[in-house]
């Protein structure tokens, strides 16, 4: 399922960076702790929403809110 990541504000949910998009059938859940390993530094973030996304054609992707650690 195509995943995007967004860094959110801690007190509004509102998506603001992207921080990733990945293909995964992982099922990510509010309270996951999230590694980039790949960013200069190790970036650690906490998922705080997960939203699914379907459209009429039965195309399904979510959008994941998080927030840096």
């Amino acid at each position: 399922m195509k995943t995007e990541i967004w860094e959110s504000d801690p007190f509004t949910p509102k998506k603001g960076q992207l921080l990733a998009t990945l293909d995964s059938e992982y099922r990510f859940q509010k309270g996951d702790e999230v590694y980039f390993d790949d960013a200069p530094t190790r970036l650690k973030v906490r998922i705080i929403d997960v939203r699914v996304h379907i459209k009429g054609d039965g195309a399904v992707h979510r959008e994941i809110l998080a927030l840096k650690l």
